[in-house]
């Protein structure tokens, strides 16, 4: 269903289980247009279509893992726990050691070449659904100053980023948690 009426025309194929839509001749052709689908057990999804002058574009909407983790588990009222805060209890799994048996935790300890000025270890990872969390030690090995800001560790993907000290003096360290998507062959 799209946020404004009139703005698609379209044809539902119950075999295929598709829906194939088109935009209505009256649309304006800029801007966005925003679609809420909705699949049978449910869930709901909101597309944000962007309108471009190409023949088609075929939209594959996979369900969320139906696997059972720790973090979908349901709450203690019996809602599922929601998932900006299973990226939330993640962080807080990654950042207390004694919490970390209630993922599967990977050690890999493995140097990651980020910046010269830094010497970046990926420690673990930890698997959780459909989430992966990744704890680093970032280390200053340059002799000035380092300031670190989230947005230097983005890339795509990435749901979560906590950076425990921002500024690091030349030998100086910090834990670094990156929450982000699993990837289809983890």
């Amino acid at each position: 269903m799209p946020s404004v009426k009139g703005v698609l025309a379209g044809q539902k194929d119950e075999a295929l289980g598709a829906y194939y839509f088109t935009l209505a001749s009256e649309s304006p052709n800029q801007g966005t247009v925003t679609v809420f689908v909705s699949d049978e057990k449910g869930v709901t999804y909101k597309l944000i279509l962007v309108p471009r002058p190409v023949a088609g574009e075929e939209i594959i909407i996979r369900p969320p893992s139906e696997k059972a983790t720790p973090s979908s588990r349901a709450a203690a009222d019996g809602r599922t726990v929601s998932y900006q805060r299973r990226i939330k209890d993640l962080m807080l799994v990654m950042a207390d050691d004694e919490l970390k048996d209630s993922v599967e935790t990977i050690p890999v300890n493995k140097e990651v070449p980020l910046w010269k000025e830094g010497r970046l270890i990926l420690v673990a990872k930890y698997m959780d659904g459909e989430v992966v969390g990744e704890k680093y030690r970032l280390t200053n090995v340059s002799p000035s100053e380092m300031l670190l800001v989230e947005q230097e560790l983005y890339r795509r993907g990435v749901r979560a980023i906590a950076v425990e000290h921002h500024t690091l003096m030349q030998g100086d360290g910090t834990d670094i948690y990156i929450v982000r998507e699993r990837k289809d062959n983890e």
